[in-house]
């Protein structure tokens, strides 16, 4: 039981902190895009009276910008798809704060194998349930936020529960 419960409270952190991450990625991803469009938006209007080929130029790529504006969701995730992916965040580290009380008390022997087993699983179905929500989104595994999520879970359950 003791293992059981450790590797769910592995699981839950690194959740938590790659949906921190992944957030985090997402909204810079989002801002610099808005940033880009207004950039070439008003370049476009500004630049007609200065420069000959800037106009076409800027046209073009305000062309090429509406197309994919179009399509904008499948490539940059919309801000209700961020909300979401906020919520399940929040699920994630509340589930995490309920495994690591009910590891603490196991752990300082509170309980037996045969008295935790089912209090776990009563706090599993919380964890199948964000395993649902967490279906139901698109967030995508990026190796580099996957190692840097990895890392930080076992450093934060290094020092919390060595």
């Amino acid at each position: 039981m003791r293992e059981k419960i450790w590797y769910e409270m592995v699981h839950t952190k690194f959740g938590d902190i790659y949906l921190a991450h992944y957030l985090s990625r997402q909204k810079t991803i989002r801002k610099w895009w808005k940033i880009f469009t207004l950039i070439f938006s008003t370049a476009g209007v500004f630049g007609w009276a200065i420069w000959e080929y800037i106009p076409i130029i800027s046209c073009t790529l305000i062309g090429i910008m509406q197309i994919i504006n179009l399509v904008e969701n499948q490539i940059i995730m919309s801000d209700d798809d961020l909300n979401k992916v906020c919520e399940l965040r929040n699920q994630y580290t509340s589930y995490f704060n309920k495994l690591e009380k009910f590891w603490t008390e196991f752990n300082i022997q509170k309980m037996t194998d045969e008295n935790a087993t089912e209090p776990f699983y009563q706090l599993r179905i919380i964890g199948e349930q964000i395993e649902e929500l967490d279906n139901k989104i698109d967030v995508r595994i990026y190796k580099k936020l996957k190692l840097i999520a990895d890392i930080e879970a076992r450093n934060y359950l290094t020092q919390y529960h060595n």
